[in-house]
């Protein structure tokens, strides 16, 4: 089967996140089953212009906005077209039915709804979001969904257009050979996650300023990249957060060994259309305190694998990072509980559910 994915990033693209894993992730798989997949997104300053990773051929063009209104030339000048398009909608879908008949899959990590107008100026955020409730509705309208979790599922499913939808949740590299470190001996709590205004980190900023008052003996690893990472500085800077250390972007080997030394992770993030970072800390015994929301509520059970706290609400979360930090009986019980949810979670596995429904698509007539 020869596979088109059209997508705003690849894997090695700077800003790349859960998303971009997602599909490389799955992708890859499907070559070494014998698939050809070809991925075109947006570039970069520097980038390279075609480029084959782990068998995917990758074609990058434009940038974060050209690449929209450049996707249907780029489509029509593939000498080899595909069975399948998987029309990746990460805000804005590539509106792949107006420029070919193919069939198609519309994949939806999640609704946007008002992250528009967190990250966006009232005017962008006010034409995101009517493309993506409005026309995106109508382009799509009957096109088949595939979602990460049951939270994205039900938002979709409110919209009335898909005419079905099927959930696909991430897997989680199973890593071998290691370096292994132990638990810290002072508590740690882990902040890894882009750092965006949507994603929490005033939030959890704030909730550490209110430990830190209350003098809860603990250090703070932040570690990501992003247009809010100055403001977090700045302001662990203005409340003398001196236990809190930012570190940037990391490797992946730096995140193991981070994920293996910390006592908990923290996940405030607004909104998520699941939260692949969530099950790479369970899958390091990582006990994972989330808000409220999209996708984080489905990818940590309450009272078993973590604690789920209301988004915004910094005290609640002091709370329950306190709570966590103080009870080894419960904490211990959630490491493992939190490592066999995790091994729930297998790529090869996901990457065969996938491709059965992009099978099914491609022989229905």
């Amino acid at each position: 089967m020869k596979i088109l994915i059209l997508c705003w990033r690849d894997i090695k693209n700077p800003s790349a996140g859960g998303s971009e894993v997602y599909f490389h992730e799955l992708a890859k798989r499907w070559v070494n089953a014998g698939n050809k997949v070809t991925m075109i997104c947006g570039g970069w300053s520097g980038c390279k212009k075609k480029e084959i990773i782990d068998g995917i051929n990758i074609i990058r063009i434009g940038n974060a906005t050209t690449l929209y209104f450049l996707a249907p030339l780029a489509y029509f000048n593939l000498k080899d077209k595909p069975n399948v398009i998987i029309d990746v909608e990460n805000g804005l879908p590539f509106f792949s039915p107006l420029f070919t008949r193919t069939k198609k899959i519309l994949h939806i990590h999640h609704i946007h709804k008002d992250i528009w107008f967190k990250e966006l100026s009232l005017f962008k955020g006010l034409i995101g979001w009517f493309i993506e409730t409005k026309i995106m509705s109508l382009v799509y309208k009957n096109t088949k969904v595939i979602t990460l979790s049951d939270s994205s599922k039900a938002e979709i499913a409110k919209m009335n257009f898909a005419k079905n939808i099927e959930i696909v949740k991430p897997g989680i590299t199973f890593y071998k050979n290691y370096k292994i470190f132990k638990r810290n001996i002072r508590p740690a709590v882990l902040f890894l996650n882009r750092i965006k205004k949507y994603k929490g980190i005033e939030i959890f900023l704030e909730a550490i300023n209110k430990l830190n008052m209350q003098k809860i003996d603990f250090e703070t690893w932040v570690a990501g990249s992003g247009d809010e990472l100055e403001n977090a500085r700045l302001y662990a800077k203005k409340k003398n957060l001196r236990n809190v250390k930012f570190f940037g972007r990391i490797s992946e080997d730096k995140k193991i060994e981070f994920m293996q030394k910390s006592w908990l992770f923290v996940n405030p993030s607004y909104i998520e259309g699941w939260g692949i970072v969530n099950i790479e800390a369970n899958y390091f015994g990582l006990p994972v305190i989330g808000s409220r929301v999209g996708g984080i509520k489905d990818s940590v059970i309450e009272g078993k694998t973590g604690l789920l706290f209301e988004y915004k609400n910094s005290t609640e979360l002091a709370d329950k990072i306190k709570n966590l930090i103080k009870n080894n009986k419960l904490r211990a019980e959630m490491q493992r509980n939190a490592k066999k949810w995790a091994q729930k979670f297998d790529w090869n596995e996901k990457a065969q559910e996938y491709l059965k429904i992009l099978n099914k698509l491609k022989e229905n007539k």
